[in-house]
């Protein structure tokens, strides 16, 4: 089982990896495709999907795969079988739910309230998606409940592969923001598909057979539901609260602003999730690992896992967040070069990437408190969070635009973070200096410097000053971090099994461990 569990593990994080690229992709091609004005409504579009998935079926597939693998490891194949099915039932009966509501009830409101027409075609296109995302959620369940979860990246591929290619193909044709929103239902149809496919063809085959065939009463599967249901409501507020935390801003700036506006936030907003790639893969193993270390009342292993896994994340989140911060119109510049009015939510970029550092601290505090079986502490932190965030977006954003809305989802994110470490460190008392994450600190302003005489060459061209200023960036923390002794004999050999199969550039890379040892 372990084996299964490393490898199944490693396909996500690859897989989460591909699709965070994935999206930016995505985003880019439509921020340069689109007018400014209509990708604006295509991100409020977005925001407003994510949440109706989240709505409609957020938490039941990880209740499919909970009881799919407690059934089967128990030998209760028949239940094992029966909760799929009982499950894709009850989404299908929220996918009509939710689509009809947002036909008749949300999209009129959302359009009445943002005051624009243009809105309501992209929103009733929701409706189509809810149905075949959730269906394909609850194969996903059922992949992830064995352990087959390179089906989920193929099934993840497949939307997002075609969720890209017809947009692409009908943003071009003429159809705008709908043609962009039309293309994300060919991508949603293209997963259900697929992930029926893979269900039918490989997951019927791996279930183990029950003894005698088992006949379910209409009493029963409604039990089955219950518990589905009762396992996937506290899942989903908390991941609606993100949600709500990390996007709500968008859904609510159309009332506030025009979308011209929504899009230079929107471009801000997806590069300052850079940082989010890092904790929320170290978040999927700490987890296990933190519970593990507690059950054994291995209090010295436990205090090792949490100091390791935020120093890990702050030796790479802190100099990307001031880098970013630093250089972001360089950044906008370069990669929205066809859009320069884009550049303009530079400063909400350089105020988000701030908050999502901090945000990066909370998520890796929130598996960690998950694993010490505090597994509620985090959605209450995340409901205060996206209460906080909505209340704050309503007051700044009149006053400062995109900026008011940056600033407060970076409050929010400081107020979620603190208290979330300062839960860590009464529970279990950990012994963990502070003198690693001050170099840290100190490198990266030291950084900072560096950067800003960069900026302040004005004749350089924005994308020489972004690609100029990753490289002296890394340069100049390297060599102060290594000179005030920031790395450590075990950072090396963590290392070395990442770049061990680089091919020519393993020699460089074994110099550049060579330094690290002597200044260890």
């Amino acid at each position: 089982m372990s084996s299964k569990f490393v490898k199944a593990n490693i396909f996500i994080l690859i897989g989460n990896f591909i699709f965070r690229i994935g999206g930016y992709i995505y985003h880019f091609l439509m921020a340069t495709l689109l007018p400014t004005y209509s990708y604006g409504i295509l991100a409020t579009f977005l925001t407003t999907l994510g949440i109706f998935q989240i709505l409609s079926a957020g938490g039941i597939p990880p209740a499919i795969a909970k009881y799919l693998s407690e059934y089967i490891s128990l030998g209760e194949n028949a239940l094992a079988k029966q909760i799929i099915y009982s499950s894709l039932k009850v989404m299908a009966l929220l996918g009509t739910l939710f689509g009809l509501i947002l036909v008749f009830f949300i999209a009129p409101y959302l359009t009445s309230y943002y005051n624009n027409q243009d809105f309501f075609i992209p929103l009733c296109m929701i409706s189509l998606i809810i149905p075949f995302s959730i269906i394909a959620g609850a194969f996903r369940g059922s992949f992830q409940g064995l352990y087959k979860t390179e089906y989920i990246v193929a099934s993840r591929g497949a939307e997002q592969g075609f969720m890209i290619i017809f947009s692409v193909i009908l943003v071009i044709a003429g159809l705008s923001v709908v043609g962009a929103t039309l293309g994300s239902v060919f991508g949603y149809v293209a997963s259900a598909i697929i992930s029926f496919y893979l269900f039918k063809k490989y997951i019927l085959k791996i279930i183990p057979q029950p003894d005698e065939e088992v006949k379910f009463s209409f009493k029963d599967e409604l039990k089955l539901m219950k518990k589905l249901i009762s396992f996937a409501i506290p899942v989903s507020i908390a991941a609606l609260s993100e949600m709500l935390l990390l996007l709500v801003t968008t859904l609510i700036m159309p009332h506030l602003l025009a979308p011209q506006y929504i899009a230079r936030f929107q471009v801000a907003n997806t590069i300052s999730r850079i940082p989010l790639m890092l904790p929320n893969s170290i978040a999927t193993t700490i987890l296990p690992a933190s519970a593990s270390a507690n059950v054994t009342k291995n209090n010295d292993l436990l205090d090792k896992y949490i100091s390791e896994s935020y120093r890990y994340t702050l030796i790479v989140i802190i100099p990307i967040c001031v880098g970013i911060a630093l250089l972001s119109k360089p950044i906008l510049g370069t990669i929205y070069f066809t859009k320069p009015e884009l550049m303009d939510g530079s400063l909400a970029l350089s105020i988000l990437i701030v908050g999502m550092g901090f945000y990066s601290i909370f998520s890796i505090s929130s598996s960690i408190i998950q694993g010490i079986k505090n597994p509620r502490i985090p959605m209450y932190l995340l409901v205060i969070g996206a209460i906080l965030t909505i209340t704050l977006t309503y007051i700044l954003v009149p006053i400062y635009g995109i900026v008011g809305a940056a600033i407060g989802t970076t409050i929010t994110s400081i107020i979620m973070a603190i208290p979330a470490v300062i839960i860590i460190l009464k529970i279990k008392e950990t012994k963990s200096s502070m003198i690693p994450y001050l170099k840290m600190i100190f490198a990266s302003l030291v950084m900072g410097v560096g950067l800003l005489g960069l900026t302040s060459l004005k004749f350089l061209p924005l994308w020489s000053q972004t690609i100029l200023g990753f490289i002296i960036g890394v340069i100049i923390y390297f060599f102060v971090l290594l000179f005030l002794k920031g790395f450590r004999k075990r950072d090396v050999l963590i290392l070395t099994g990442v770049t061990d199969k680089f091919g020519p550039l393993t020699p460089f890379f074994n110099k550049i461990y060579s330094l690290m040892i002597k200044y260890s």
